[in-house]
């Protein structure tokens, strides 16, 4: 009983947050939304900010799960970055988590500690899991990556350039997400491929 009425507070927060904003959102709607008393939302939640970083990080937390799945079993290293590029192209794609970067943008300025929340429910988890693919492919000798944090940042920011500024603004384009994906895979390779240092003069 108790899990059942904790779903439906983060439902009901999680619709009015996504459709008016931190700011814009009423406890009173939020609850209405989610078909609880507000006793019963305050008694999981003590304050509306509470409640905020509380669906950021479920929201994070779930939307993190598709990338963070095992990964399959491709022996062949670009096979195995087309596949984790294309898990980051899939979320940037995604209209949920559209929706929740916009929100955790508008709610910065009142309540800056949403950053911190949604970096670390979300794109840490991700950036570790693509750096230890990054190092066991250099362990593999396919990769030459003396640095799996930057190098990790390198390939996210491949995989989400020109795709995510455009969806933040509701700007329509076209894209053909398995061709982008390759295309940053063949970007990284590029840096990063085990023969790259001996291609720089």
């Amino acid at each position: 009983m108790r899990e059942r009425k904790m779903a439906d507070v983060m439902f009901g927060a999680r619709e009015v947050f996504f459709r008016r904003g931190y700011e814009g959102a009423s406890v009173d709607a939020i609850a209405a939304e989610g078909k609880v008393s507000k006793a019963t939302m305050y008694s999981y939640y003590p304050s509306k900010e509470q409640l905020f970083l509380g669906v950021v990080e479920s929201e994070c937390g779930r939307l993190a799960e598709e990338i963070l799945r095992p990964l399959s079993r491709a022996s062949e290293p670009r096979a195995l970055l087309e596949e984790l590029a294309q898990r980051i192209v899939d979320l940037v794609l995604d209209d949920t988590y559209i929706r929740l970067l916009r929100t955790c943008i508008g709610a910065s300025e009142a309540l800056p500690e949403v950053g911190e929340v949604y970096f670390r429910a979300g794109p840490k988890p991700a950036r570790e899991l693509v750096g230890q693919v990054l190092e066991r492919l250099t362990r593999e000798g396919a990769l030459d990556v003396d640095d799996a944090r930057r190098a990790s940042d390198h390939f996210i920011h491949l995989c989400v350039s020109g795709l995510l500024m455009p969806r933040l603004l509701a700007v329509k384009r076209a894209v053909k997400p398995e061709k982008h994906a390759g295309e940053a895979v063949a970007a990284l390779l590029r840096l990063y491929g085990s023969n790259h240092r001996d291609k720089v003069p």
